[in-house]
């Protein structure tokens, strides 16, 4: 009968089991009774009757936290069993998990269907939606894989969505095949709208992937919650030691509690503290896995966050040159995830690390003394829960606690099988798995001869006790106690009582016997005299039964003679004698060892015991040559040398060089070659990094070079070393700039290009600064000096690609080149009244001279002024323009001189006839014209016709003709003189009746005799002909 109570206060689960006899289903006295019933991890289970009879009902309870899935009680049946399964206690491991779907709609994000809202009304953002589509599904990465046993999913309400139909879920650890998953569930029906159902896998499934597919279905997969249940991971309250969690602010993963202050703000030593404060510290020694972990949940939250900044548990010792970053635990920290150009290290003051929102929460280094930063604090659970254990066991212990134990115990004539103490783990598991209890009955023990057998309150179960003793003068042959064992058989042998006298025993010649008694157990020891060998037995013992062991031996005299030489050794006999039992030990020179055996004795049949020795030279084994080693050399006597060498990205662990030593061993142990791979390094800014050979193991090389304008601030080459780290700190490729550049004295510098105050030209003296400290690649300076100065020396200089300018700095030399000389009928003026470098002169001429030379001369750099010095010269005008022909007289060409026009005969003048000769040296106004004198066409006569021989200007002609039976009356021609009037009086023409000639003769003014034809013309009316000349004499 047994008695048990079961109590839970907080984290303390305790059961107390007190079994005074009790099997599983029956007991001696056949009354039947069920076993304890099996309690599943994370519950508790309570008896209505301690006594386990038919009809005790067990009622199961899951702890705070975890969800129960199953019948919550199971009954003793009258067979001895207990009805049915017991529950399933899980927690969400789903919950905020990364998520994906095959598509998308507006407001349907995947991250709706774990963000722990139930709503079945999706009201445009609550629930996941694909599109429509050919078999839509739906994943969550579990970022881990976990024990799947239960899936829950919640659809979506009325109205207008397509119900779900032909569900298809698997549970894997597949993310690039999700359908090759092993399969959890399938529902080829359709499931209610704005219902949870639940699906149990047919067998617990271990997978990172939960994936829901509608196989085959056109349509849209819409889902308002899924739900995946496993035990392997504790609930929020484990996180809490005295109150309920706040959900908001705390998570669990990976079997540790994280809670994310995102209320208050403060510095990386306020925060710490309040986390140390909370049994943790800050989050550190951050996997890759826990990276995605954090990034997804910071994510969440992203809209609640005052600022971007997330302090972690990352800091380094305060240093400008400090590069070792160390978590707060004092690990190094290996593989650091920083955001593009971080770390920086401004100031030299960054000595912290924060999770930077704006750079998709990569590392950024910042200030420790930042006091309005977030932070996330992480520490293990306080608890393990209720332990599990299998049927027909009990647990002794109440403290669940992290660090306590407890203790598993089975029924009486039960065996248990597995450890029988777990303990609660840091992680908030239980260490090891629960053991078992198994049935054993190893039945009854026949009686003993000459003595007893005794069982142990008549128990023949697993665990009872037999104990053997026998009668006076018998002695026990075996073992006195035996224990019914795992199998239902009982340990040992049966033993034996046997009677313990014997007699003297017999003498023997040449020898003697020593007897240390003659009760069962004594023995006696022959021995034989010097050169004898003893034949038989040496030592019978008194045996139970009254009898010696054997017969008593003999001894023989024997001689083996002089052992055999050697080549390279020689023998030794140790005792002198080469009788019996004699020995004759043989050795070797140096350098060479012994092949057979280095001792012989002389054997009772008079030979020694072995042929005779060889010496031969000592050599070693072929050496070991462990993975990716090999030897150098070939020659393995004793003290050659031989060396190991290891393959191409192998480090060599021990000694290189091994010596043949005189034991025929290699000296030093077997060196081992260790594969060294640094891995790939972070990607280079501003240039390239190449791998020589396109190799990261030992000894490889990695060379940087940078871009044009840019240069290397560190070493251009770093290798793979034996710690599995490249040489050095990563170099850095800075933009070349040429520093502030030299001012000379009584210089004046303009600068271009410098891009830091957007490509203005600055202009530097000795009394300014343009705060600028460096200038970019192709930046131009150049110098001039101050009046009076000349430069000496290039005046340009060029910012270069090695950052330095190019020449030499130019100098400003002091130049004065005098007073410049006077000159005739003219002044020298200076200007700024300055002789020096670059000073003027300016010259001008008295009243009607003019420079006859330079107006300017300025102070040259060789201490003279430029060009010669000019001379006045009175100004004279030059003889006036005559564009048609004018005659002109000039009383002087100097300044005031008058020059006057005349026109030829037969002229008229239009315009001035005067001009005066003017201080610029040219003549005023401008010339008069002279246009010839014409007396226009002269007037037609009747009875005949004027005739115009060379036109009607001065001294032209005409000519009067008469036609037929008409005389002339007046001068036959008439000329134009300088009045503008044809001369003579006017012509008339009288009738005459001779006959026309065709032909008629005029005397021209020249004396000659010409005959002339006329032809009338009609376009010249009836009184006008053409004459046209014959001929002249």
């Amino acid at each position: 009968m047994c008695s048990m109570k079961y109590s839970r206060q907080r984290h303390r689960f305790s059961v107390v089991l007190v079994c005074l006899l009790g099997f599983t289903a029956r007991s001696s006295s056949q009354e039947i009774k069920c076993g304890h019933p099996p309690v599943p991890l994370n519950s508790r289970v309570t008896l209505s009757s301690p006594k386990l009879a038919p009809g005790t009902a067990a009622t199961y309870q899951c702890d705070e936290g975890y969800e129960t899935f199953g019948e919550t009680k199971t009954t003793c049946s009258t067979s001895g069993r207990w009805t049915g399964e017991p529950p399933f206690c899980g927690v969400n491991v789903a919950y905020r998990r990364p998520s994906n779907q095959s598509t998308t709609v507006k407001g349907g994000s995947s991250l709706n269907a774990n963000d722990g809202d139930k709503s079945t009304e999706h009201d445009g953002k609550r629930c996941s939606e694909t599109q429509k589509e050919t078999s839509p599904w739906w994943q969550v990465d579990l970022l881990k894989p976990y024990s799947i046993k239960v899936i829950r999913i919640t659809t979506r309400g009325c109205c207008g969505q397509q119900p779900l139909q032909d569900l298809e879920i698997r549970v894997g650890n597949s993310s690039t095949d999700l359908q090759k998953n092993p399969l959890c569930a399938w529902f080829p029906g359709t499931i209610d709208e704005g219902v949870s159902k639940t699906f149990t896998c047919a067998r617990v499934l271990i997978g990172q992937h939960v994936f829901l597919q509608l196989v085959g279905v056109e349509g849209s997969l819409s889902l308002c919650e899924v739900e995946v249940f496993s035990s392997n991971e504790f609930s929020l309250d484990r996180c809490v030691p005295n109150n309920s969690p706040d959900e908001t602010e705390l998570a669990t993963f990976s079997h540790t509690c994280y809670k994310f202050e995102i209320t208050r703000g403060g510095s990386f030593s306020d925060a710490r503290n309040r986390c140390q404060k909370q049994y943790g510290d800050l989050i550190h020694s951050i996997t890759p896995i826990q990276n995605t972990f954090l990034h997804s949940e910071l994510d969440r939250r992203k809209t609640r966050l005052k600022t971007q900044f997330v302090w972690i548990g990352a800091q380094k010792e305060p240093s400008v040159v400090s590069r070792t970053w160390k978590w707060v635990n004092g690990d190094l920290v290996q593989r650091p995830s920083w955001g593009k150009d971080q770390p920086n290290n401004y100031n030299g003051e960054q000595n912290c690390v924060v999770l930077d929102g704006g750079r998709q929460w990569l590392w950024n280094d910042v200030g420790c003394n930042l006091d309005y930063c977030h932070w996330i604090c992480q520490h293990g659970p306080f608890s393990c829960g209720s332990p599990d254990k299998l049927i027909n066991t009990t647990i002794i212990g109440q403290d669940t606690d992290i660090g306590s134990t407890i203790e598993y115990q089975c029924p009486q004539g039960h065996m248990l099988i597995g450890s029988n103490k777990r303990k609660c783990g840091k992680n908030g598991l239980w260490t090891g798995a629960a053991p078992t209890c198994k049935y054993v009955d190893c039945g009854s023990l026949p009686g003993l001869n000459h003595g007893t057998v005794e069982i142990q309150n008549q128990i023949t179960t697993y665990g009872a006790k037999a104990v053997y003793t026998c009668h006076e003068n018998y002695t026990l042959i075996g073992h006195e106690v035996r224990m019914c064992g795992n199998e239902g058989q009982w340990t040992n042998s049966t033993p034996q009582c046997l009677f313990d006298w014997c007699p003297e025993p017999p003498t023997i010649h040449g020898g003697s016997v020593t007897v240390s008694g003659r009760r069962a157990g004594d023995t006696a020891i022959y021995t034989c005299h010097a050169g004898y060998i003893i034949f038989g037995e040496e030592v019978l013992s008194c045996r139970l039964g009254g009898e010696w062991s054997g017969k008593a031996p003999t001894c023989k005299y024997i001689d083996c003679g002089s052992p055999a030489n050697i080549d390279n050794g020689k023998y030794v006999l140790l005792n002198g004698t080469t009788s019996v039992e004699s020995l004759a030990e043989y050795s070797c020179i140096e350098d060479y060892w012994m092949n057979g055996q280095k001792q012989q004795k002389c054997t009772r049949e008079g030979k020694w015991s072995a042929d005779a020795p060889s010496c031969e030279l000592i050599t070693c084994e072929e050496p070991e040559v462990p993975a990716g080693s090999y030897v150098v050399g070939y020659d393995f006597n004793v003290h050659s040398v031989i060396e190991y060498h290891c393959e191409v990205g192998h480090i060599l662990i021990g000694e290189s060089s091994h010596t043949c030593n005189s034991n025929g061993e290699w000296s030093g142990t077997t060196p081992n070659c260790e594969f060294i791979d640094c891995g790939k390094v972070p990607e280079f800014q501003n240039g390239d990094l190449i791998y020589v050979n396109a190799t990261t193991y030992l000894n490889s090389q990695i060379t940087y070079t940078c871009y044009k304008n840019f240069r290397l601030n560190g070493v251009p080459k770093r290798i793979c070393q034996e710690n599995r780290e490249w040489s050095d700190t990563p170099p850095k490729c800075e933009e070349i700039r040429c520093p502030e550049a030299t001012l000379a004295d009584h210089s004046i510098l303009s600068v271009t290009g410098n891009d830091r105050i957007y490509g203005r030209t600055l202009i530097r003296t000795q009394e300014s600064s343009n705060g600028a400290s460096s200038y970019k690649i192709g930046a131009l300076l150049k110098y001039r000096c101050e009046r009076g100065y000349k430069i000496v020396g290039e005046p340009l200089r060029t910012c270069e690609d090695n950052g330095r300018w190019s020449g030499n700095i130019p100098e400003c030399v002091y130049v004065d080149c005098g007073t410049p000389e006077n000159i005739s009928n003219g002044n020298v003026m200076l200007p700024s009244n300055a002789t020096y470098y670059g000073g003027l002169a300016l010259y001008t001429c008295n009243a009607n001279f003019e420079l006859d030379g330079v107006s300017r001369r300025l102070c040259q750099e060789n201490g003279t002024w430029s060009s010669d010095a000019p001379k006045c010269k009175e100004i004279q005008c030059k003889d006036p323009e005559t564009p048609n022909g004018q005659l002109f007289t000039v009383s002087t060409y100097s300044v005031g001189g008058v020059a006057k026009y005349q026109c030829p005969r037969g002229h008229n003048m239009e315009g001035n006839d005067t001009r005066i000769c003017m201080k610029k040296g040219s003549w005023s106004g401008s010339p008069p014209l002279c246009t010839a004198v014409d007396c226009k066409q002269p007037e037609d006569i009747e009875n005949g016709r004027v005739l115009v021989v060379n036109g009607t200007t001065y001294n032209s002609a005409i000519e009067y003709h008469c036609v037929p039976n008409f005389v002339r009356v007046g001068a036959y021609l008439r000329k134009c003189m300088e009045s503008g009037e044809w001369s003579g009086g006017s012509t008339n023409l009288q009738s005459s009746f001779r006959s026309p000639s065709r032909f008629f003769q005029y005397d021209n003014p020249y004396r000659h005799r010409c005959w002339y034809s006329t032809i009338p013309v009609v376009a010249l009316g009836n009184n006008l002909l053409k004459i046209a000349k014959t001929g002249c004499r």
